[in-house]
């Protein structure tokens, strides 16, 4: 009997509600301040796109049985904050103990009164009188815990004004994502119930080793920019003040969606911390104040209060600030990941009663967004990502608009650069930069998980974002690759807990964290080097799927011209892992032959046949990284000294320093 194992990569996420005391206190939290208790749990919910916190407090033991410990919190402005929901239950306990209260004598009362009386009074002071009234007015809003805060730059407690802040140019596009689903076929003995693997005939369409599935459109793009001072102050230091916004239209509690911008917003908030606070620690000047600034949280203080301050006129000059500092120093790092730098609130969209949908039809020209949506605003790098450079470059010209003469007349397009720049722009610039992408990101201890050619922006540092990817490109300095869509992204302290995990980890022999055998193991040493194997696992499934991209960008944008008797053979990813994962069986040797018997690739093997097989070399630990780490795993102490596969330490590779030109 043939059984199927799948394993999925789709991820769901569940929402946890918090009720105490059957009281439920929705606060804002703009102006919600945490009464002195012991723990304090915050779980962020969406409400009409605005960041809604609920607190639960912990009171002491010697009242937590008294109801009188849950408090409502008032703002300077209109009273109470909130909706409060009171139970049955709780109610009939608050009637209650407001008339045994009623009822007990007052002596002690009297008594407090008399010693009052003997007491003299003090003296009236104006000063003091004012100063207590400054400081009732000054409500500090609460710091999240450092247990669980992983942004420094404040850009998951930012949110900008639409119209005060920004404005919206134009409607972009729209993201879904593809559901890859990988088939392990096995054969199980009916009378001893062992599994042994079998392996699936490529040629069989009954047999699938890989399906895909589309979610269709969920994610909305729109393109903006950024006005009033702080659009000012940018155009001043000649940096962009374009922005690319990303909504996600949760509707009906939908978790998956919901899951996808919270994962997106939590990674990219703790990549750039990190990767700022790195910065500081190399670069001179007034670095050194900077990292002091962000770790003592001066810089979420201020992106916290930025919306509240743009209703009540106060300016943001210290938040403007701060937004100018980040995007100048990941502009001229050119760091390899797109830059979050808040949430755009529509509350002021929503509560106006005289807004037409219509008027939003005319303006962007799609249907205007719907209560609960979460739109995260991203510095602007351009839309041409590498699946779009991923085409052969005659095709590419062959699509660019005709330049005229003086008189009108077409003028021919000059010839394509010769293929050694071309193989030089492709290496150094694109590929390098793909895989600085994979290790900064895992420096900060975060896995893509998603890893593709859609996945990378191939971007410029000049205002024309597109010239990255022109057929005529080839100056590496001018080209900035950056790592997008990290909705599927996990800290991999989480990643090797999940239960998908550890069936793909199976499949390789290598046990995950929630293993039986990583519970039962027998000494230190050995759970350790379990704890090793299922980290490198994590990290080597990125450079896997970054092998295929690599090998996509080289077999097609660098193949020679297709003709009639050498047509260009299929590329796509689906076709690239079904050859060397089935029909070659992970032999990197014989994939070299398939591609050296085609015209169109000869010059693309000559490249990869440099420095004694540079480039094969390379491809062969990214597609093998997976196996690589099973292999150190099983052989035990025969392999404590070879060194695990890292995008770190592949940027230091000899095909990236060769001799091309």
């Amino acid at each position: 009997m043939v059984l199927l194992l799948r394993s999925s990569t789709t991820h769901y996420v569940h929402i946890l509600f918090i009720i105490a005391n059957h009281l439920t206190i929705r606060c804002s939290n703009a102006f919600t301040l945490p009464h002195s208790s012991i723990a304090i749990f915050c779980s962020t919910t969406s409400t009409r796109n605005c960041a809604v916190s609920t607190f639960l407090q912990a009171s002491s033991s010697d009242n937590s049985n008294d109801d009188e410990s849950d408090e409502i919190f008032y703002d300077d402005f209109a009273g109470p904050i909130g909706d409060v929901v009171v139970s049955a239950s709780s109610s009939s306990e608050l009637s209650s103990s407001l008339s045994s209260a009623a009822l007990q004598p007052n002596q002690q009362e009297e008594e407090e009164e008399e010693e009052e009386e003997e007491e003299e009074l003090p003296e009236f002071n104006d000063s003091t009188t004012e100063q207590q009234n400054e400081q009732l007015f000054s409500i500090p809003l609460p710091k999240p815990s450092s247990k669980t805060t992983i942004d420094l730059t404040g850009s998951l407690v930012r949110e900008f004004s639409l119209g005060r802040d920004l404005l919206l140019s134009d409607y972009a596009g729209s993201l879904g994502f593809d559901q890859v689903t990988d088939w392990q076929y096995y054969t199980t003995d009916l009378t001893t119930g062992k599994r042994t693997d079998r392996t699936a005939n490529p040629f069989d369409p009954n047999q699938p080793s890989r399906t895909r599935s589309k979610s269709g459109s969920i994610v909305r793009i729109f393109r903006g920019e950024f006005t009033g001072r702080l659009g000012g102050i940018l155009r001043s230091r000649g940096l962009d003040t374009r922005v690319l916004l990303k909504e996600f239209a949760v509707e009906n509690d939908d978790d998956m969606l919901l899951n996808l911008a919270r994962e997106e917003q939590r990674s990219l908030a703790k990549l750039q911390s990190n990767w700022l606070q790195g910065y500081c620690m190399t670069a001179a000047n007034n670095a050194q104040q900077m990292l002091e600034q962000l770790e003592n949280g001066e810089w979420n203080d201020v992106a916290q209060r930025r919306y509240v301050d743009g209703l009540t006129d106060t300016p943001t000059t210290k938040d403007d600030d701060h937004l100018v500092t980040m995007l100048e120093c990941t502009s001229s790092k050119k760091a390899p990941f797109t830059s979050m730098l808040g949430q755009l609130n529509l509350n002021d969209y929503y509560d106006d009663e005289d807004m037409n949908p219509n008027e939003w039809y005319k303006s962007i020209g799609v249907k205007p967004p719907k209560p609960g949506s979460i739109w995260v605003v991203y510095d602007y790098h351009g839309l041409s990502t590498a699946s779009s450079y991923a085409v052969p470059l005659i095709i590419q010209q062959s699509k660019l608009p005709p330049k005229r003469g003086m008189f009108g007349n077409i003028i021919q397009a000059p010839p394509l650069p010769p293929f050694r720049e071309r193989g030089r722009y492709m290496i150094r610039g694109v590929l390098k930069g793909m895989l600085q992408c994979i290790a900064t990101a895992h420096a900060a201890d975060l896995i893509h998980r998603s890893v593709g050619k859609n996945s990378f922006i191939l971007s410029s540092v000049g205002q024309d974002k597109r010239e990255g990817t022109s057929p005529y490109a080839v100056v590496v300095e001018r080209l900035r690759v950056v790592l997008s869509d990290w909705g599927f992204s996990r800290d991999i302290e989480e990643a090797v807990l999940e239960k998908e995990f550890g069936g793909r980890c199976r499949l390789f022999g290598v046990p995950s964290m929630s293993s039986y055998e990583y519970q039962r193991a027998s000494s230190y040493e050995e759970s350790k080097r379990m704890e090793t194997a299922a980290y490198q696992f994590a990290k080597a499934e990125d450079l896997h799927a970054c092998g295929f991209v690599f090998l996509s960008m080289l077999f097609t944008t660098l193949a020679n011209p297709a003709t009639l008797s050498a047509p260009l053979p299929a590329t796509d990813d689906d076709t690239l892992q079904r050859l060397f994962s089935e029909i070659f069986e992970k032999d990197v040797d014989e994939l070299r032959e398939y591609y050296a018997n085609e015209d169109v690739w000869s010059e693309v093997v000559s490249l990869l046949d440099m420095e004694e097989r540079a480039g094969w070399d390379l491809l062969g630990k990214l597609l093998l990284a997976r196996e690589q780490v099973s292999d150190w795993y099983k052989n035990g102490d025969e392999e404590d000294d070879v060194e695990l596969t890292s995008a770190q330490s592949l940027l230091a590779h000899p095909f990236f320093k060769m001799k091309i030109i």
